[in-house]
């Protein structure tokens, strides 16, 4: 999930996570989970803020199309968080 800079610190992300959380729960489960990449502390602030824990580290990588079509992989790591949800 990305919320793009321009309309970061309005709520948006957290109504995509509770969002997200109510889906879950409409499934019958009771625990979210996420990864957060650790160079976004304000990433994960928020999820701090939203009661998310984190339980542990791995790396992880995908597939970015830049604008001229050119496919690099991105590499990182991140600190996976999870919540119980009532």
């Amino acid at each position: 999930m990305v919320v793009d800079g321009a309309l970061q610190s309005c709520g948006i992300g957290t109504i995509l996570i509770q969002a997200a959380e109510q889906r879950i729960r409409a499934r019958g489960l009771h625990r979210a989970e996420l990864g957060v990449e650790e160079c976004n502390p304000r990433a994960r602030a928020l999820y701090e803020r939203l009661g998310y824990v984190a339980y542990g580290r791995e790396p992880a990588s995908w597939d970015e199309e830049a604008p001229d079509g050119t496919i690099t992989r991105y590499e990182t790591v991140c600190t996976l968080m999870r919540k119980e949800l009532p």
